[in-house]
């Protein structure tokens, strides 16, 4: 009788305790949910942040100054943020009142200050923006009547956001992101091969390991490959140092496995901040976005999606499609519209390309529209006072032109510079972002 009351008390305890983990579990949710959120204008562009009022100082996720263009990182073993910008670097330990500024004049870190410590909350690093933005010379101030935050970064990163081609012509690129898989990957590679439509597939470096012989069979029949990260993670909460691994990853498994790495790259979502497209442009990747989105990913029909196509399409759109894995079919639609998107926008006069392809015919047009029209009088200088030149007779050789013996093949070109070339300005990959 004693025993089975003790047991009775012990299960009543286990319960309650698990009750109370569980309570807790859900009121550390509930407080980062309730978390104030507001926009900081950075570049004059409004962009909302979660917030913590310490001491007065205004906090925010460390990772939120990638947005100004700053590299951000985490060193593990200091427990500490690292930016990078404006040739400047300087970490910021976390619970510490001060910071370690990296003078690259000796190669040493130094002791430098902060107004109050950065902190943990809910396994997410917080920082005193107004000190680490003044630190990376960036100008802040702060309008009291409207209660809002401006920072002026002084940073200036080349712009890399492509949606659409410009062209005149009916030209027109399907994508497919998020694959290789063995399910409607296999089945759109027959559609296309069946209607002799190439695309361009944005692969996630994990599904190559998973599915190389999909891969290969996209390269074999003709079909452009971009990347699309290692596994597919929001670039916008992911360090500096993983997002470049992400793309050289994928870049090397493409290599491997079908010995090509292009230089196309679409971020997962479409998401992605200033600090992201730095590191893309240091690394040499165009970043493709898109101008029909078919939503396709949700689940729409085929009707559905066929409509979207027809509303958004115009010369030198990119189709974002999908092919991933789906264990309730989300993607039928997409199988099933693909024949009609094809047959329609073909009556239409569209011509399907890759998006190098795409990319390639739209700087075509504009080095030919650059090129200035031999023959032409110049607007300063009218016909009447251009000087007649000499016609040659015609047994007289003309200058400056190819004669029929010389192909333009055996013409001299511009030497170009091999890939063992270094691009100023570049960092070598050997080169870590410590140094």
């Amino acid at each position: 009788m004693i025993k089975g009351s003790f047991k009775q008390k012990l299960y009543i305890c286990n319960c309650l305790m698990i009750l109370l983990l569980s309570l807790a579990s859900i009121n550390v949710h509930a407080q980062e949910s309730r978390l104030p959120e507001a926009p900081i204008f950075i570049d004059e562009n409004p962009i909302n942040t979660k917030y913590i009022m310490r001491e007065g100082h205004l906090l925010v996720p460390a990772l939120f100054l990638k947005h100004t263009g700053s590299l951000v990182d985490w060193n593990e073993q200091y427990r500490s943020v690292v930016f990078q910008a404006n040739d400047k670097k300087f970490a910021v330990p976390l619970g510490k009142k001060f910071t370690d500024d990296y003078d690259r004049g000796t190669g040493t870190w130094k002791r430098g200050t902060i107004s109050t410590e950065a902190i943990e909350f809910n396994g997410t690093a917080f920082v005193p923006i107004l000190d680490v933005a003044k630190k990376l010379g960036m100008n802040v101030r702060y309008d009291p009547e409207i209660n809002r935050t401006f920072i002026t970064t002084n940073l200036s990163i080349k712009p890399n956001i492509i949606e659409q081609a410009t062209t005149a012509k009916k030209l027109v690129a399907l994508t497919f992101d998020d694959g290789p898989e063995n399910y409607y990957t296999p089945m759109i590679l027959d559609i296309l091969k069946e209607k002799a439509v190439p695309a361009t597939f944005f692969v996630v470096g994990r599904q190559i390991t998973r599915f190389p012989e999909v891969m290969k069979r996209i390269v074999n029949e003709g079909h452009g490959i971009a990347n699309h990260s290692w596994r597919h993670p929001d670039l916008r909460y992911t360090w500096s140092s993983k997002v470049r691994e992400e793309i050289q990853s994928t870049q090397q498994e493409m290599q491997k496995v079908v010995g090509r790495k292009p230089d196309v790259f679409r971020p997962p979502y479409g998401a992605l901040t200033k600090a992201d497209i730095r590191v893309l442009n240091e690394i040499g990747m165009r970043n493709i976005m898109w101008s029909v989105d078919t939503l396709d990913w949700s689940g729409l029909s085929g009707d559905e999606i066929v409509k979207i196509v027809h509303e958004q399409i115009s010369p030198g759109g990119i189709v974002l499609q999908h092919n991933f894995q789906s264990n309730v079919r989300l993607l039928d639609g997409t199988v099933e519209a693909l024949p009609r998107i094809i047959d329609d926008l073909q009556k239409q006069g569209y011509k399907f390309v890759t998006v190098q392809t795409l990319l390639a015919k739209q700087k075509e047009e504009q080095l030919k529209a650059e090129q200035p029209q031999e023959d032409q009088p110049s607007e300063e200088q009218p016909i009447e006072n251009q000087p007649t030149k000499e016609q040659p007779t015609e047994d007289q050789p003309q200058e400056d032109q190819p004669s029929e013996e010389q192909p333009i093949e055996n013409q001299p070109i511009e030497e170009q510079p091999t890939e063992d070339q270094p691009q100023e300005g570049q960092p070598s990959e050997e080169q870590p972002i410590e140094n």
